[in-house]
């Protein structure tokens, strides 16, 4: 196999001397008595880096396949078995002091020496290049610590609260100097389940929160700073969802007034650390990006459970005002602009619905989704065209499914604001996009927008008719449909604007359709035969207008 590799390689070292060759007999024609003629800079570009883009297809082709054995037996096997060993040394521990055959004390002073054992062994494998193994090893000797302290605080009171604490933080500071010593983000998230763990494994009988809500506040900074410094991706958003749901567990069991401002605190300031160690970074990690994102959803989370909604508001106003200050900042950087300026989507939602009702606010959300489409469609970033498409049509949804009762309403004048706003949008997207897609957009629009507009009329001309009969209904919806037929078709002629003409054209058809269809029956003959002229008069000027166009 070694063998046919060499062949292989040397093979693919005559082809690159043989392109080398070549490439010398076309810069450097010394034996022709003609002028030379030199390769155009980028044909000499493109041949100049054929070699080395030939080495390197040569380095892919003999690149080692995966080594199962290695993977399955030396980076797998020694992290399945390490827990099986524990679990025999607990369970030894067990029959041990069943039968007798050994007191607590001595089984307390023995889990102290597996743990030590554990830890000697580790390195010395580690030193011997066999680091899977060695860091295994390290890191069982992180529980077996602390196993042992519960054991000797809560099983055997050989200890109180404070020493075990104590001892507890101990292994805990021991296993973030393994995880910065040997480079092992194994240890480091041993370390981070174990160190979490440690104020549940203590018995205590008058539990301070604030000690506790400092403590896993502080140890969630530690294993940060950790994760940020040796770049530990899995550690970094491990132990962000640790901290959280250490402190929803420590909230459904106690529950009380006094300790969410304590909880608030923490969730605030974790979001802050993940806010500064984004912002540091010197490159922008996409798992940083993203669990920051998803921190802001879950932050507005605990704001809504344990502040009220005059704090929520002001938590909120300033976090708007951070990321502000973030996208400015960090202006320089394309990624992480766009980044700041999504934060700030997002916040600004939360925001706007802590501030108004929903009902009443719709409105902000519908000018928020306009707002984000803009920047989207100017820094062509598909995530925020995802945000203002999710926003503007859940915002302006809600406002066409609402029915107008009263003419004079806000439901009313949210739907103005729509229809603004489609032709807001129509007009952005043909600022933003390139000269063949205008007329899609154009059309596309206009069609939105008439159809938009038939439903709003009929709508607001139904809620101002309710006390008029049935016939005068018609008549009233018939005009108005009218009205905006010659509306349209005005508006293209003068502006020069053939979609609006067409659409003026369809909504004159439309009213055709809907006087045959439907209203005919509950007309008089007489109405009906002066509906009839009026419109057959309407679509006779409009195609002399069009001839006198042509």
């Amino acid at each position: 196999m070694e063998k046919e590799r060499i062949e292989e390689l040397e093979r693919k070292i005559s082809s690159l001397e043989e392109d080398v060759a070549t490439l010398k007999s076309l810069v450097y024609k010394t034996n022709s008595p003609r002028p030379a003629v030199h390769a155009p800079p980028k044909l000499r570009q493109e041949t100049t880096k054929r070699p080395a883009q030939t080495a390197a297809k040569s380095s892919q082709a003999i690149e080692e396949p995966v080594d199962w054995e290695k993977v399955l037996f030396q980076t797998w096997l020694p992290r399945i078995f390490i827990f099986v060993f524990i679990i025999g040394v607990l369970w030894g521990f067990k029959a041990a002091s069943d039968y007798g055959l050994m007191n607590e004390k001595a089984k307390v002073v023995l889990g102290f020496v597996v743990s030590i054992g554990f830890a000697v062994t580790g390195h010395f494998q580690i030193k011997k290049s066999r680091l899977v193994l060695g860091q295994v090893l390290v890191g069982g000797a992180i529980p077996i610590l602390m196993l042992t302290t519960f054991a000797m605080h809560s099983l055997y009171h050989l200890a109180g609260p404070t020493l075990a604490f104590m001892l507890n933080a101990t292994w805990i500071i021991l296993g973030i100097a393994a995880t910065v010593f040997y480079r092992s983000q194994a240890l480091g998230i041993i370390s981070a389940v174990g160190g979490v763990l440690v104020p549940f494994l203590i018995e205590s009988n008058s539990p301070n929160a604030l000690v506790f809500i400092g403590y896993e506040t502080l140890l969630y900074i530690a294993f940060l700073y950790v994760a940020v410094k040796q770049k530990y991706s899995i550690l970094y958003v491990l132990s962000a969802v640790l901290l959280n749901l250490t402190l929803l567990i420590y909230y459904s069991f106690v529950g009380e007034n006094d300790v969410k401002g304590l909880l608030g605190m923490a969730i605030l300031i974790q979001h802050l650390c993940l806010l500064s160690s984004f912002f540091l970074s010197k490159s922008v990690l996409q798992i940083y990006a993203f669990t920051l994102l998803s921190s802001l959803a879950v932050t507005y989370g605990w704001l809504l459970a344990v502040f009220d909604d005059g704090t929520t508001t002001l938590v909120l106003l300033a976090l708007v005002i951070i990321y502000v200050l973030g996208a400015y900042a960090g202006r320089s950087s394309k990624e992480k602009f766009e980044f700041f300026i999504t934060y700030l989507i997002v916040a600004v939602a939360f925001f706007i619905h802590q501030l108004v009702d929903l009902r009443e606010g719709v409105i902000l959300y519908v000018i928020q989704g306009l707002a984000v489409y803009y920047i989207a469609m100017t820094y062509k970033n598909l995530l925020h065209q995802l945000f203002s498409y999710t926003i503007y049509i859940l915002s302006a949804t809600y406002i066409l499914v609402t029915p107008i009762e009263e003419v004079l309403s806000l439901p009313t004048l949210n739907w103005l604001v729509v229809l603004a706003s489609i032709l807001v949008f129509i007009w952005i997207s043909i600022q933003k996009t390139e000269t063949d897609e205008h007329d899609t957009f154009k059309i596309g629009g206009s069609i939105v927008f008439s159809i938009l507009s038939l439903i709003f009329a009929t709508e607001v001309t139904v809620a101002g008719t309710n006390d008029l009969s049935a016939n005068t209904q018609t008549l009233i919806m018939t005009g108005v449909w009218l009205v905006l037929s010659i509306a349209a078709f005005v508006i293209g002629s003068l502006k020069t604007f053939k979609t609006a003409t067409y659409v003026g054209v369809g909504i004159l058809f439309l009213t055709l359709f809907k006087l045959v269809l439907y209203d005919l029956p509950f007309i008089p003959m007489a109405i009906r035969a002066l509906l009839f002229i009026v419109l057959g008069a309407i679509g006779l000027i409009i195609s002399r207008l069009f001839y006198k166009k042509k």
